[in-house]
């Protein structure tokens, strides 16, 4: 990966691929090792930015709280800085609340987004998960354990009732390089339950794609309805399988949604 200086942080990013650029933003404590399984395939059809965004991964952690706002604007002047603009994004979860802000806030660096497994503002429900997950990290628990805990929000019961499939996806955790520090969690955590987009949606001006799974427990179907219904530009997708990872679980349908509505050609 390579470095660069973004609003006074240092943030580290990659760029492969051939074809239109392609930024993918991912989830709350999540750095670009999101998208080791999904990246590869959009590859064949696109040049891929990944981020780790700040206070993830290799890219600073300063002290939080961090905001939304915050987060999109280190990704949106990374795109200035690479020069690659206006690009296409794909934001999942907290990473669809960055592209949210995106949009309302730096438009002219986006020619399209898709919105996945997103949400406008956090709920009491989100707001509860949210609390669990923090509590558990601040205990010291094992980050096997607290993946495996957080998988019924995450993936549908089709994988979670295969505890030999649990496992083994929990186990992913041990082997990332670089794993989220508890005060990168907490400072990206702060921003995200207090974020609120609805207000500014109804200015965004960028093609957008709400694209959620119909099993989708941890930000479900009606808040995407909500988002798709305050974007003018919007357009709401919603697959038959797949819940808040189906992009893991389900990446066929998931990535073909993707790349048949950014290129507008049918596999």
């Amino acid at each position: 990966m390579s470095t660069t200086t973004v609003n006074g942080i240092s943030m580290h990013y990659e760029v492969s691929g051939d074809g239109p650029p392609l930024l993918l933003i991912a989830g709350l404590g999540s750095s670009s090792i999101a998208w080791t399984a999904a990246a590869p395939r959009l590859r064949e059809s696109f040049t891929v930015i990944t981020v780790d965004n700040r206070g993830t991964g290799q890219t600073e952690v300063p002290p939080g709280p961090y905001s939304i706002d915050d987060l999109a604007d280190d990704t949106a002047a990374l795109v200035e800085f690479l020069g690659l603009g206006p690009v296409s994004a794909v934001g999942w979860s907290l990473g669809g609340s960055v592209l949210q802000s995106m949009l309302i806030r730096h438009g002219e660096v986006l020619s399209k987004a898709v919105l996945l497994n997103a949400f406008p503002s956090y709920t009491a429900v989100q707001d509860a998960w949210l609390d669990t997950g923090l509590a558990l990290r601040r205990s010291g628990a094992d980050p096997v354990s607290i993946a495996i805990t957080g998988m019924p929000w995450g993936f549908t019961p089709r994988l979670v009732s295969d505890h030999a499939a649990v496992t083994a996806q929990a186990e992913l955790s041990r082997l990332d390089p670089h794993p989220t520090t508890l005060a990168g969690f907490e400072a990206q955590a702060a921003g995200l339950r207090i974020y609120d987009s609805r207000p500014d949606l109804p200015t965004v001006q960028t093609p957008t794609l709400v694209l959620t799974g119909a099993e989708d427990v941890l930000t479900p179907v009606s808040q995407s309805v909500e988002i798709a219904e305050l974007i003018p530009t919007a357009t709401l997708q919603v697959l038959p399988r797949g819940g808040h990872g189906m992009v893991l679980e389900y990446p066929d349908d998931t990535l073909a949604a993707i790349t048949t509505y950014l290129t507008g050609k049918t596999s």
